[in-house]
């Protein structure tokens, strides 16, 4: 190898490693600043406090989105955010919650995609519309519409080239009740999001995406097992003396259901045993429901 070229190798080379390890340093910092806001935004004691630390988040978040090598990046030291990547990279997904004073929550998420040619990042805003809709286990809400929720993952299928992303999720809902959200995302053929689809096949028809609702103060619940590739979740019933659909009086009573995905649906097994993995780390989500649950 001759020395000018030698030197244009180490100049190049030289100009890489700083632009890395810059680029490094801006994610360190970002890191920072997003997981003391996003605190602040669990956790400040007025809803005036948590509005602002969430302007400024949103702010931090939309900027984060944009800066070269923020689809790549682990963001491994912020736990108060959901920050997930779809199985097979197509998009990354930043997810929070605000609970407000009143007991209710608002939730809020944005998509990153980039384009492997362009090698451009975009990003889209997601808009909350679950306060505003009914029959929502029916729905299918487009234009960057969405049944607001905190995810803990995401899983990815296939069936006749068409791609489906379940998100496995959590809603505070209210002072009286909880919900545990799964989730159907795809996209249209000009790549817009979608939420909701036909392919979950319960005991009372085809829903587009499935709910759980029970109790506030009981602990249930909701995670896909890798080895046995079930959705699984706990049956849930009202206590004694309760009525059916008094969902502040339900409570899981010890037997598991699940999902599995079988000829592009989402299909309903009962009464399946009860799934141990360990494979899984839902750090972020146990966190945040920690958090919540502080005084």
């Amino acid at each position: 190898m001759n020395r000018p070229f030698k030197y244009l190798l180490f100049v190049v080379l030289s100009i890489s490693l700083t632009s890395q390890a810059q680029n490094g340093n801006d994610f360190i910092f970002f890191e920072a600043r997003l997981q003391t806001l996003a605190n602040k935004v669990l956790t400040a004691v007025t809803d005036s406090l948590k509005e602002e630390a969430n302007r400024l988040l949103i702010e931090d978040v939309e900027e984060v989105l944009l800066i070269k090598g923020s689809f790549h990046y682990n963001f491994e030291n912020i736990d108060n955010l959901s920050i997930l990547d779809a199985p097979d990279k197509s998009f990354k997904l930043f997810n929070w919650v605000m609970p407000k004073e009143d007991g209710s929550f608002k939730y809020f998420a944005y998509l990153q995609f980039y384009n492997k040619r362009s090698k451009e990042l975009h990003f889209l805003k997601l808009n909350d519309t679950s306060a505003h809709i009914d029959s929502e286990q029916f729905k299918i809400l487009e234009g960057g519409d969405w049944f607001g929720a905190l995810y803990a993952e995401i899983i990815h299928n296939s069936f006749n080239k068409k791609d489906y992303y379940t998100l496995v999720g959590w809603d505070g809902n209210n002072q009286f009740t909880t919900k545990r959200i799964i989730e159907i995302l795809h996209f249209s053929e000009d790549h817009k999001p979608i939420f909701g689809a036909p392919i979950i096949k319960m005991n009372d028809g085809t829903h587009t995406r499935m709910i759980l609702e029970y109790a506030k103060k009981t602990s249930t619940n909701m995670a896909y097992n890798d080895n046995s590739e079930y959705i699984v979740f706990d049956q849930l019933e009202p206590i004694d003396g309760a009525e059916k659909g008094m969902y502040e009086f339900y409570v899981p009573n010890l037997s598991y259901d699940g999902l599995t995905f079988k000829n592009g649906k989402w299909r309903l097994v009962e009464n399946i045993p009860a799934y141990n993995d360990k494979k899984r780390n839902r750090k972020q989500l146990k966190n945040i429901e920690r958090g919540l649950q502080a005084p």
